[in-house]
């Protein structure tokens, strides 16, 4: 360009905006180089919000296709194709200088891209925030079918394969690569999930404007309330909780809440759980104001990072949660780790926070310092800076 900026597109097969936490990780690193010499578009679906500031590209609408929360959908398969010629028509016009490339399925239309313009040698770069095939174990996709498992982890070893580097949310999904997908080390790069500096400003917010009584302790929970994030485990622990205990209100902010608003309703759960359903992104810090202690009640199989123990950390909160190797890496010692990665583990981790809140808060101070130090969009945004530098240069 003749500014002296370098291009970069990023290719995201997915709704984007739909305040979702791949999609939160796209925006905030595409934020952290608004200082930076790059030109960045953004080539996606048809559907999701705009964003202030993103230069984004949309494919052409797929009739039937509304669906924003993740997982399946047979509409998808017609989106990536359409989300194929998108980015080969944005290639040949902007002449980018790389291609940064979201999830499994953004990394072989980045791939495929590239081999249809080979004279360039565009460098392809895979954004990995979990595994394909663990993420449909996790979310219990096939059943108790193996083969259709064993044929996407065939796909997804083939899709490995192509990129000429990868960045991943975790360490969990670093040592995934390496360990099941034989991906050399040198390829692989750590890049955490980024927390904006808003979140670290000081917010406050009222439990009486959501008519949660002001003595209540406050359990907080916010992304998405599909099983493969572990929400089934928090349920139970919630009913067990309350059944207990007349102290305690939960918060689970996030979507699609019908299953988990069925849950409450079957055990008389209404008033002491609160589901205001998809939120802003915008607006999540002020929930995170009304919590007392936040969980995480992911487990470890699908090799995600966990980009809300970072908010919940930016803002003080004392997290309850699975002794995991991503937790730990992450929060070190100042999480509050449950003895087992169920219901009844969430229970006592929660019990003994509660019993010992001024530790527990001293713990989501620290926290909040490491989150500070690590995960800014300054830090983050010079890691990203040196990584395309890098891969251009080849």
């Amino acid at each position: 360009m003749s500014d002296g900026k370098k291009t970069v597109v990023h290719i995201a097969p997915t709704p984007f905006f739909a305040d979702r936490g791949c999609h939160i990780r796209i925006s905030n690193e595409i934020e952290s180089l608004r200082n930076k010499p790059y030109q960045i578009i953004l080539c996606t679906y048809h559907h999701g919000r705009s964003v202030k500031g993103i230069d984004i590209r949309r494919i052409w609408p797929v009739p039937f296709y509304t669906k924003l929360t993740a997982g399946y959908s047979p509409f998808r398969f017609i989106a990536d194709l359409l989300l194929f010629v998108l980015v080969l028509k944005t290639v040949s016009q902007e002449r980018p200088d790389l291609l940064h490339c979201h999830l499994h399925e953004g990394a072989l239309i980045g791939w495929a891209v590239s081999k249809c313009l080979f004279w360039r040698r565009l460098p392809v770069i895979m954004d990995m925030q979990g595994s394909l095939s663990g993420e449909l174990a996790a979310y219990k996709a096939f059943g108790t079918l193996s083969f259709p498992l064993r044929l996407f982890k065939g796909i997804e070893w083939l899709i490995c394969r192509m990129p000429d580097c990868f960045l991943c949310s975790s360490k969990q999904s670093m040592n995934c690569l390496q360990e099941e997908f034989h991906v050399p080390a040198e390829c692989i790069r750590l890049l955490e999930d980024i927390v904006p500096d808003s979140f670290f400003a000081s917010s406050s917010s009222s439990k009486q404007e959501v008519l949660i009584p002001a003595e209540k302790s406050v359990i907080i929970y916010t992304g998405s309330l599909l099983p493969g994030k572990g929400v089934e485990h928090l349920l139970k622990a919630m009913r067990s909780l309350c059944a207990e205990r007349n102290d305690l209100h939960f918060v689970l902010v996030g979507y699609p809440e019908e299953e988990a608003r069925q849950y409450a309703a079957a055990y008389n759960l209404e008033d002491r759980c609160l589901l205001p359903g998809q939120i802003s992104y915008a607006d999540l810090v002020s929930w995170l104001a009304l919590g007392d202690i936040a969980v995480e009640p992911k487990e470890a199989e699908s090799g995600e990072a966990s980009g809300k123990l970072l908010h919940y950390m930016a803002v003080g909160l004392p997290v309850v949660c699975f002794d995991t190797t991503n937790n730990r890496n992450i929060l070190g010692n100042s999480g509050c780790y449950t003895p087992t990665h169920d219901a009844k583990g969430l229970c006592s981790g929660i019990r003994a926070a509660l019993a010992d809140m001024d530790a527990a808060r001293r713990r989501g101070k620290e926290g909040r310092q490491k989150v500070r130090a690590h995960y800014s969009s300054t830090a983050v945004g010079q890691s990203l800076d040196q990584l395309y530098s890098s891969c251009m240069k080849r």
